[in-house]
């Protein structure tokens, strides 16, 4: 009896952590909350890491407190609707968190945008630690696809992430659910509303 007790202990052990590792990411603080401090020196590899954190801190807002139903929320016609946005955002980030770091995403569950924008954030903060770390020379060496300079990592998928960040603040201002009031992207600061 004490072995039949001794293997549900380890199955139940084994489980946890297995979850736990699965989930590893849902207990890691979300980033991006105030980018207010800013690098020592101007560098490539300085000036495009900070380029990154922007967006993630904008992308963080523009997508904060966001409710089910805004999800499904598009202007009429052709234009994504912010869930699909923020579907196309994870892309681009997965594109740039592979490119910087040459790891691959894990995958999120279709449908799971809540958790899409989480894993959004912490690959872009990923990618702009990574970024801090490289000299001018290694980021120079760096190529997007394999075969494109890294110029086309900042007009490409960095850019395009950024408009796109806009896209989902003016979609839910239209939606009836404004950008967390506080936020100032000059400064890079949030003050939260008293």
């Amino acid at each position: 009896m004490k072995t039949f007790g001794l293997i549900l202990v380890l199955i139940n052990s084994i489980a946890v952590l297995t979850a736990t590792a699965q989930t590893g990411e849902m207990t890691r603080k979300i980033p991006f909350s105030d980018i207010s401090e800013v690098p020592q020196e101007y560098t490539a590899s300085a000036v495009s890491a900070r380029m990154v954190e922007t967006l993630g801190f904008r992308f963080r807002y523009a997508t904060e407190d966001l409710r089910s139903e805004d999800f499904p929320f598009a202007i009429e016609g052709d234009g994504r609707s912010i869930g699909e946005t923020i579907q196309h955002i994870h892309g681009l980030s997965s594109l740039m968190y592979q490119t910087i770091t040459g790891n691959e995403p894990a995958t999120v569950e279709a449908g799971e945008i809540q958790q899409l924008r989480d894993q959004t954030l912490f690959m872009l903060d990923d990618t702009y630690q990574k970024m801090l770390s490289l000299s001018d020379e290694e980021l120079s060496a760096i190529m997007v696809r394999g075969k494109f300079p890294f110029w086309n990592f900042i007009n490409g998928p960095l850019a395009d992430a950024l408009w796109h960040s806009g896209q989902i603040a003016t979609l839910r201002r239209a939606n009836g659910n404004p950008m967390p009031t506080g936020v100032n992207v000059f400064t890079g600061t949030f003050s939260q509303a008293k």
